[in-house]
């Protein structure tokens, strides 16, 4: 008979085992009675990870039952799904375009996989390309991706390639880190993970075919479709669609849905439609606007727009007279305030705003600015997205910023615009002191003070991941506006949220505009944490030298300025930086001092990441009982400061110096423990690089069987995620194992895969340790020349990179050496 598997029948099994009612183990856990009732009935199943390690400890669970909970809880928990649905809810009142869909059937059963819908602006293209994709949805079961390229609009800035190829590769559950700089390259590495899948994308307000020619997939067994106001000819496998008007009585039943009416005229429904010039844009904000008014009749309806139309026929072009009109006609029906707000919203500098941000903007309180807000909903001027969030249609976004330039002064659009910056400050570091709080030394002051009571920590990050693409338009906003602290200020509020995203792209953006703001004002303090914040980008990248290079130029300004704890990092991203040749200085003198200036300075995340990295560099130099000791002190202080990714670090690192010093049980104690905790935190880096620890440790000691069990659940997770260095880090270690099990063949399989993966990322440590490996697989083999060529193709390496040994214990010097005299 099988256990229960569901996370409910786990925590009540338990907690009978244990013998406690629910109420006592709420007492003793802390919790309230209601949520451990509704985690057992299924109702609600979303613990944090500090109310899973309390309840554990409470019921006494061993060490694999810990796993067990978190694995069950984690399992119930909102994650990037491997099967992403992100189109946009269905189209209300869609109607007509029969014929354009029936085409576009066609044309994917004929095998064209890119379908470019075009038309003018307004038609109605992002509408007819959701309902289309609802209808194809069934037959890619896979998932389906929907990307707003921007790129029409006037005050945002159409997504680059590499941002547009970010999200749509996060989509895919790829992890930042894993996305390589090269637009290219990076290409290439999306069209190997969608390759064998069905999978439908729709990219919507395309520029032109150079924006979206990278997120095209290369096999038939994907559907691409995209809209744009632009032919978009050149891209291969395509077929165009191109939408026009709504014919006369398409448009009179649109609007006679969307405005709610019965028995109108014929003859005025008529004018209506050809007023608005057939456009469902304008079909259904005018339907809004007379929906708004019960006492009007369709007669007025058509004298105002008549009015309207004749008041902008000499500012428009004719293709968005109709919509200008209902829009002039909309907005003149608004009281002042509202009107305000509408223009307002005109100026925002990212694709969306929710109701706190709009309040700032305004300058209201939240209850007249949601009155607002819902008003310019009802009258289809504003889109309400998920959780409470208001976008604009590009026209209508144009339509309003051109109201606030005629309208607002210079000085009141900069005050507005001011407000807006100064409540992403403000939440942004309220939301990091609530979910990372041991960052707040490194951060700017806010300015003002907020207390969001009721979020928790999973909240404050939901805040963040939300909102940092407002951010990061908010900081191009203000450099443009030569608000440079502001800059600067959103730059380091964020900064550490976006690395641990691995939203690298965004950071890299982002901290380039602080330097440049830095180096306008004078500002040689901001433009040192700068320097450093953008080394750390670098470094994430895999580009040591560029890395280098900045945290050199942070360190010079940090030192001549008295700024301790930008000097502190800097020395630590450069003494990180010296085994891949980023740093010609030893790493040790780099670390000696970061040490010191952050035990003199009392700070204890310098001192965190001093230790970390200490322990790490004797770990690699074999120094195992030195590097015991400054995983303990890291650890404790992990602990201390509530970081629980170094937490994880510290566990695997002591984890891999207890295993060289043969204590395997105290190693593979701690890799279970790190799997734990980074299951219940969500760390799925921590996670990978437990599973592969566990089975290292488990080779080590004799049991290579059990531990290719280990390397291939890592390899599968990482092939799923697209993490190429943990596909890496799993062939290494199976073809290490295959050659304690004298399977050579299928050793040297797995090390050439290691060998390709670590030529495309260009890391000649990494190329090193697989050379070393395929030596072993030749020698296995029996081909003693074959297996001297690759150690001493991994010696060479070695000796490149001007150092002895790698973070792997059985690539180094000392060790190749002796192979090739047993050999």
């Amino acid at each position: 008979m099988t256990g229960p598997s569901t996370f409910g029948e786990l925590l009540r099994r338990w907690r009978e085992r244990a013998l406690f009612t629910q109420e006592e183990l709420a007492q003793r856990s802390g919790l309230d009675p209601r949520t451990l009732r509704r985690w057992e009935t299924g109702e609600s199943v979303r613990p944090r990870g500090s109310s899973l390690r309390l309840v554990a400890e409470v019921l006494g669970l061993t060490d694999d039952e810990s796993l067990e909970l978190a694995a069950a809880a984690r399992g119930a928990t909102l994650t990037v799904p491997d099967r992403p649905h992100q189109l946009p809810p269905a189209p209300s009142h869609f109607v007509g375009r029969h014929e354009e869909l029936a085409a576009l059937h066609a044309r994917v059963a004929e095998g064209r996989s890119v379908i470019a819908v075009e038309g003018m602006a307004g038609v109605g293209k992002t509408a007819f390309a959701v309902q289309a994709g609802r209808l194809l949805a069934p037959d890619f079961p896979d998932g389906q991706i929907f990307i707003d390229l921007h790129g029409f609009s006037d005050r945002m800035h159409p997504l680059e390639p590499d941002q547009a190829l970010a999200r749509t590769m996060r989509a895919l559950g790829v992890p930042g880190d894993q996305l390589p700089v090269d637009v290219e390259e990076c290409a290439g590495l999306f069209r190997s993970l969608v390759a064998d899948r069905r999978l439908l994308f729709v990219y919507d307000n395309v520029a032109g075919a150079g924006q979206v020619a990278p997120l095209l997939p290369a096999t038939a067994t994907c559907q691409v479709l995209t809209t744009s106001r632009h032919t978009l000819a050149s891209l291969d496998r395509g077929a165009t669609i191109r939408l026009g008007t709504l014919p006369r009585p398409e448009a009179i039943d649109l609007f006679a849905r969307a405005s709610e009416s019965t028995g109108p005229s014929s003859d005025q429904l008529t004018e209506v439609v050809e007023l608005c010039g057939r456009l469902p844009l304008a079909l259904r904000i005018a339907a809004a606007r007379l929906r708004s008014r019960p006492s009007w009749q369709l007669a007025d309806l058509v004298l105002r727009l008549q009015e309207q139309r004749a008041a902008v026929l000499d500012r428009l072009d004719d293709e968005t007279l109709g919509v200008s009109a209902a829009l002039d006609l909309s907005y003149a029906a608004l009281d002042e305030p509202t009107r305000r707000a509408y223009r307002l919203v005109g100026l925002i500098p990212g694709p969306d705003i929710d109701l706190g941000a709009a309040a700032a903007l305004f300058g209201t309180d939240d209850v007249a600015a949601r009155s607002a807000l819902e008003t310019l909903q009802d009258l289809h001027l504003l889109d309400e997205g998920p959780a409470g969030r208001y976008s604009l249609h590009d026209l209508t976004r144009a339509h309003a910023a051109r109201h606030a330039q005629a309208t607002e002064t210079a000085q009141d659009r900069s005050a507005a615009l001011t407000r807006l910056l100064d409540h992403y400050c403000a939440w942004a570091s309220a939301a990091m002191d609530l979910a990372h709080p041991y960052t707040r030394s490194r951060r700017p002051e806010p300015p003002y003070v907020v207390d969001p009571p009721d979020w928790t920590a999973d909240q404050a990050n939901g805040w963040l991941d939300t909102e940092l693409p407002n951010v990061v338009a908010a900081a191009r906003a203000a450099r443009e506006l030569e608000l440079h602290r502001y800059v600067g200020d959103l730059a380091g509020l964020v900064h550490r949220r976006l690395i641990m995203r691995d939203r690298l792209g965004e950071a890299d953006v982002l901290h380039l505009l602080a330097l440049e703001s830095a180096d306008d004002l004078g500002d040689r303090a901001a433009a040192a944490r700068a320097h450093g914040d953008i080394g750390r980008i670098r470094r994430r990248q895999n580009d040591y030298q560029g890395a280098a290079d900045h945290f050199a130029q942070a360190l010079s300004l940090a030192a001549a300025d008295g700024l301790t704890l930008v000097e502190v990092e800097a020395h630590i991203g450069l003494a990180a930086t010296v085994q891949y040749g980023g740093s010609p200085v030893d790493a040790d003198e780099h670390l000696i001092r970061a040490l010191r200036l952050a035990e003199d300075a009392g700070d204890e995340l310098g001192q965190l990441e001093s230790h970390s990295t200490v322990a790490h560099a004797r770990l690699s130099e074999g120094a195992y009982r030195t590097a015991v000791s400054h995983f303990d002190q890291a650890l404790a202080l992990a602990r201390r400061v509530g970081y629980r990714a170094r937490e994880v670090d510290a566990l695997i690192g002591r984890g891999r110096a207890d295993a060289e010093l043969g204590r395997t049980a105290a190693a593979v104690d701690g890799f279970r423990r790190a799997v734990a905790l980074s299951r219940e935190e969500g760390l799925p880096i921590g996670e990978l690089a437990g599973m592969y620890n566990l089975g290292n440790a488990r080779r080590r000691s004799g049991d290579p069987s059990s531990a290719l069990d280990s390397y291939r659940e890592v390899l599968a997770v990482a092939v799923r995620t697209g993490n190429r260095n943990w596909q890496y880090e799993a062939h290494q270690g199976m073809g290490r194992a295959y050659v304690d099990l004298g399977d050579g063949r299928s050793a040297l399989e797995h090390h050439r895969q290691a060998q390709l993966l670590a030529e495309r990322k260009r890391l000649r440590a990494d190329l090193a340790r697989a050379e070393d490996g395929l030596g072993a697989a030749y020698s296995v083999l029996g081909d003693p020349a074959g297996a001297r060529q690759h150690w001493q193709t991994a010696l060479g390496l070695l000796a490149e990179l001007g150092v002895d040994h790698t973070d792997d214990p059985e690539t180094s010097r000392d060790a190749i050496t002796q192979k090739l005299t047993a050999n």
